[in-house]
């Protein structure tokens, strides 16, 4: 083999290696540097609220579960979990005092903290690569029976992306304070939202969710009990 042809070679190798490195390496790690971006940005809102660490992921996890199960293709399975992650990000500018209020919320409370929809979706449009999510997240809070917030949407008025979003994220309210991996209190924050659907909550994504938690906090429960008599 002449010189020339092993520069060719090697060359050429570089060229494949780098084009395979920019298509397929690279975009998978600006993803999760992206992800990593969100995250850090969603832990500005659990530092400010109390009890709420990790809610954003749990929120982002459940959503992609959920979303995965209904089938929806994988662009809109990653911008729901990016939306999950952002859908609180408004209370950044909701007054400590009533993000953190012990006793129940006097109704003009309630009504600055319903705010934060809203200025999650403001704040997400200003962003040209997120502002795709602004509409889910406006309508996080939307009831399936019409009698949520901001706008009174009901049924498939409602985005899917919204409604998987309303679900998980009164599950990871019904976490606050509490041991996210603790499997006997995921199924009690099940059981404590389960009213929900129907009313809050569109009858088929709950059913999925639901699905979703019990078969993991079985799993969960048969490995501990396994690991205690192994």
């Amino acid at each position: 083999m002449s010189f020339t042809t092993f520069v060719y070679i090697v060359v050429m190798g570089s060229v494949a290696f780098l084009c395979y490195y920019a298509l397929l390496w690279l975009p998978g790690q600006i993803r999760r540097d992206y992800r990593q971006g969100l995250q850090a940005l969603a832990r500005a809102v659990e530092i400010r609220e109390h009890g709420t660490t990790g809610s954003a992921r749990l929120r982002a996890y459940y959503a992609t579960q959920i979303a995965g199960r209904l089938g929806l293709p994988v662009q809109m399975i990653r911008d729901i979990e990016f939306a999950a992650l952002l859908q609180e990000i408004g209370k950044v500018s909701i007054p400590y005092r009533i993000l953190n209020k012990e006793e129940p919320l006097t109704d003009d409370e309630e009504e600055v903290l319903k705010l934060h929809s809203v200025l999650s979706q403001r704040m997400v449009e200003q962003v040209p690569s997120l502002a795709r999510l602004a509409t889910f997240i406006r309508h996080h809070h939307e009831n399936w029976d019409g009698s949520g917030y901001p706008d009174g949407l009901w049924g498939e008025e409602i985005p899917l992306a919204s409604r998987i979003l309303h679900v998980v994220g009164d599950y990871a309210d019904a976490l606050r304070g509490k041991d996210l991996d603790n499997p006997s209190l995921r199924l009690q924050a099940v059981e404590q939202i389960a009213a929900g659907k129907g009313t809050r909550y569109d009858p088929r994504v709950w059913e999925v969710f639901q699905a979703i938690v019990r078969a993991e906090t079985s799993r969960q429960a048969s490995l501990s009990t396994h690991e205690r008599y192994a």
